[in-house]
């Protein structure tokens, strides 16, 4: 893991919260957002736009059912990104 990814991370999580509508200290990196969280498929699709213009990068509509949790969401970003 590079220096970048713990902030990447860190700002995943900023941009997930801020679009789920959940307070970050209640945000864990293995909550569920649908399940735990209380999310629904619209939220998720802003998470995935709000990333996109964050790191200029494209994600594939298809992806949006794996990101269940911010390490998921993480690993579709980075894998988009080629990080």
């Amino acid at each position: 893991m590079t220096t970048a990814a713990p902030e990447r991370l860190t700002r995943i999580r900023e941009i997930i919260a801020e679009n789920i509508d959940v307070d970050p200290e209640r945000l864990s990196d293995t909550a569920l957002f649908i399940d735990e969280l209380g999310a629904d498929s619209l939220k998720l699709i802003d998470v995935l736009s709000a990333l996109e213009m964050e790191y200029s990068i494209v994600i594939d509509m298809n992806e949006l059912p794996n990101m269940v949790n911010v390490e998921a969401t993480y690993r579709v970003a980075a894998a988009a990104a080629g990080w």
